[in-house]
């Protein structure tokens, strides 16, 4: 399990001609990074006189990106488990087998998950941009460019994956999930960074 390794094994296997980790691993883990600044604000807001209104709702962001961040955390090594067992099953199933769509589906899945939690994290951190510490404000906007660069990242993950599943029906209900959020990620983004701007400037 790589999260209980160290970070240097786990970028020095990255980098090394092996099969995983690779980019949907890296996804999660960039999407935990961003997931991490954000509860490090939110721990600068709750408790501090400066932002009493704001502690309920920094006390929410804080809970809800620390159980974001340990999924996130599950799903570093999930990607390259999945990716293992889709491996094992190209060689030991037919190419339009019902076994090796199951084995493409689990692998489109991990990224999939990534997606799905990545934008309800940047959901939330436009809250925090409103009602975080501001001394961290540059904080919340690395995390909000982590966050978008985790989601297009895992995105890229789930279609190639898709590529090759002939379960069209499937196929269309994870499009059905992931256009709209294709839109709406970039310019959450922009109202994140822009409310940022506002506080830097």
């Amino acid at each position: 399990m790589y999260i209980n390794r160290s970070l240097r094994e786990y970028l020095n296997d990255l980098a090394a001609k092996k099969p995983a980790p690779g980019g949907g691993s890296a996804s999660a883990l960039a999407a935990a990074i961003g997931a991490g600044l954000m509860s490090m604000v939110a721990n600068y807001t709750v408790g501090n006189p400066k932002y009493k209104a704001e502690e309920k709702k920094a006390a929410d962001i804080l809970a809800r990106a620390g159980e974001a961040k340990a999924e996130l955390e599950r799903l570093v090594d999930a990607d390259v488990e999945a990716y293992g067992k889709l491996s094992k099953a190209m060689k030991e199933f037919e190419k339009n087998s019902s076994e090796l769509d199951a084995a493409y589906k689990e692998a489109a899945r991990v990224p999939f998950e990534i997606c799905r939690i990545v934008a309800s994290l940047l959901g939330i951190c436009k809250d925090l941009a409103g009602a975080g510490n501001k001394n961290l404000v540059t904080d919340t906007a690395i995390a909000a460019i982590l966050l978008e660069g985790a989601f297009f990242s895992a995105k890229y993950n789930v279609y190639i994956n898709l590529k090759y599943i002939k379960d069209m029906e499937y196929i269309g209900s994870v499009h059905n999930v992931l256009a709209p959020l294709e839109e709406s990620m970039p310019k959450l983004k922009e109202e994140i960074l822009e409310m940022c701007e506002d506080v830097i400037k």
